[in-house]
């Protein structure tokens, strides 16, 4: 038996369509999308990736560049001046150097935080550019305020340059008997316990502590490089042989400068000298000089003023 169909045409209705199936124009609307997204992509931000890339890359290449300069810098030996200008360069292991180590170690802080900044503002920059935006006003903001920073801080500015090239001149080091002064004064005196970019901390011999900027320095005199000078005067009574005293004391520092247990105190190859140095009607002065190892020759002045001492008295020379 065959059944009217409800069409009237008598076709049918065609099958519902998948919902699942795209239609051409959903993949044409897709594809457009995505290559818009590709398109902004590999614009501004796939530039600006590479950008700070290329910046992170150039730090830690110029980082390791530095740090292997400054390490052959900290190694490498220095060469010594003797009394007679020979110049001598010990080749092979040799001791460490610890005070030119730590200066080696703030000029590499130093110069890699200035590479980190640098690079840092020039990829921001770079980036900003990129994205659309107009940098020449933020240039010279940046300029105008830079100038308005080094005029209110001068001062700033002179201590950290001035104690850079104190650092590369190696004019002191921690542990030296220095004397800091500027025109006329004199700004501090002891022993260095610290060198920084800003500021050098000097142990005066009462203990206290001064601090002192590197900008204010204009002079340097330094006991404890090369050698040092270790003097002392003796005072003798008027009525005494003043040249059969200053024989006798001639020889008694040659003997004590001799002996074993000053040989890292006197500098060897120097012979002392003995000298009369005033003469008046109260009386007249023997000064004894004598070279002493860097930083040696307040050691050295007390030993021979208690020798001296001893034997001026047992010989029953009568002093001033």
């Amino acid at each position: 038996m065959i059944l009217a169909s409800d069409d009237p045409t008598g076709v049918g209705s065609p099958a519902p369509a998948d919902p699942s199936s795209p239609t051409p124009s959903t993949d044409g609307v897709v594809e457009e999308q995505a290559k818009q997204a590709w398109d902004w992509f590999t614009g501004a931000p796939l530039r600006s990736i590479v950008i700070v890339l290329v910046g992170l890359l150039l730090v830690v290449v110029a980082r390791w560049v530095l740090a292997r300069i400054m390490r052959r810098l900290a190694a490498a030996p220095l060469p010594a001046v003797d009394a007679a200008g020979r110049v001598t360069v010990t080749l092979g292991e040799v001791p460490g150097d610890h005070a030119r180590a730590r200066r080696v170690t703030t000029l590499h802080q130093l110069l890699a935080s200035t590479i980190g900044v640098v690079v840092t503002i020039v990829v921001v920059i770079m980036v900003l550019a990129e994205w659309g935006v107009n940098v020449a006003p933020l240039i010279a903001s940046a300029g105008i305020a830079g100038v308005a920073i080094a005029f209110g801080a001068q001062s700033l500015v002179s201590d950290v340059v001035s104690g850079l090239f104190m650092l590369t001149e190696s004019q002191y080091n921690v542990g030296d008997r220095v004397e800091l002064g500027a025109a006329g004064s004199v700004l501090a005196a002891g022993v260095v316990e610290e060198v920084g970019l800003r500021v050098t901390t000097v142990r005066d011999d009462d203990g206290r502590l001064w601090y002192v900027r590197n900008g204010q320095i204009q002079r340097v005199a330094n006991e404890s490089q090369g050698w040092s000078l270790a003097l002392v005067d003796v005072a003798l009574a008027p009525g005494g042989d003043v040249p059969a005293i200053r024989d006798e004391v001639d020889e008694l520092v040659r003997q004590v400068v001799a002996e074993d247990a000053l040989q890292g105190v006197v500098l060897p190859d120097h012979e002392p000298s003995v000298r009369v140095s005033d003469i008046s009607a109260t009386a007249a002065v023997l000064q004894v000089r004598v070279r002493a190892e860097p930083g040696q020759n307040h050691r050295l002045a007390s030993i021979l003023r208690q020798r001296l001492y001893r034997f001026l008295t047992s010989r029953g020379i009568e002093l001033a």
